[in-house]
């Protein structure tokens, strides 16, 4: 399979992870490849400080470091969008003179067409956003937003793993997933027993629980292991 400017530039990153590294040098290399990879004229990262207000940290160019500027100052604009949103969004020159006519003066004098904004999600809140700009692709970069956010995603790992667990806290973690995997077999065999299941759907149906209740995996399979072992479980089924 011949190799892609993607597929390099997210295995530098994934293996990055795993090693010691420079966060501030690892997220102003990242903030380039993405606009490498996607074809992006320029890119630009926004982050918060501790006073919760929006500052640059990173641009490809003078030219994006002024648009990215004019965001954190005004407190208006694509990236502060895509940070309410908790997603990624696109913009066209006409969409962002609509709603930031200063913004789009500068974008418009840079010659960019278009705008995303993808943001850096963890777990509830938003650190900062990546912002790409585009010339010549009017219309086009929406079905980039996707590739965008897995580069949000991955400065969002860079930022959390900056201080990383020791090898022996690693190990640690280990065994309570292997621990957690012994409870997921043995839910896996009151399924099948109650429902007349083979393994296979039975575990696949303790998947769509997961996703039904909303709780994590392990938390499904020892609510459904209380629930057989609880006085006349063996002639009721475990409901969905």
């Amino acid at each position: 399979m011949t190799r892609t400017p993607s597929h390099d530039s997210f295995a530098g990153s994934s293996a990055a992870l795993v090693q010691d590294y420079d966060l501030t040098g690892r997220l102003v290399q990242t903030v380039s490849e993405a606009a490498d990879h996607l074809g992006a004229a320029a890119a630009g990262l926004l982050v918060t400080n501790r006073a919760g207000e929006l500052e640059l940290l990173s641009a490809t160019s003078h030219v994006a470091a002024a648009l990215e500027t004019y965001q954190a100052l005004s407190g208006e604009g694509p990236c502060q969008e895509c940070m309410r949103q908790e997603a990624s969004v696109s913009f066209g020159l006409a969409e962002v003179t609509e709603r930031w006519r200063p913004l789009a003066e500068l974008m418009e004098a840079a010659g960019y067409t278009d705008i995303i904004a993808a943001p850096l999600r963890w777990r509830g809140t938003t650190l900062g956003g990546l912002n790409l700009f585009w010339t010549g692709l009017p219309g086009e970069v929406r079905e980039l937003e996707v590739e965008a956010q897995v580069y949000g995603d991955i400065l969002t790992l860079f930022i959390i793993n900056s201080d990383p667990v020791s090898p022996g806290a690693a190990r640690e973690r280990l065994e309570n997933a292997l621990a957690g995997r012994a409870v997921i077999e043995q839910a896996k065999g009151v399924l099948a027993e109650q429902r007349a299941l083979d393994l296979g759907d039975a575990y696949r149906q303790l998947l769509e629980l997961e996703k039904e209740t909303g709780q994590p995996l392990t938390e499904v399979a020892r609510s459904l292991i209380r629930a057989a072992q609880e006085p006349g479980s063996r002639s009721r089924s475990v409901s969905r």
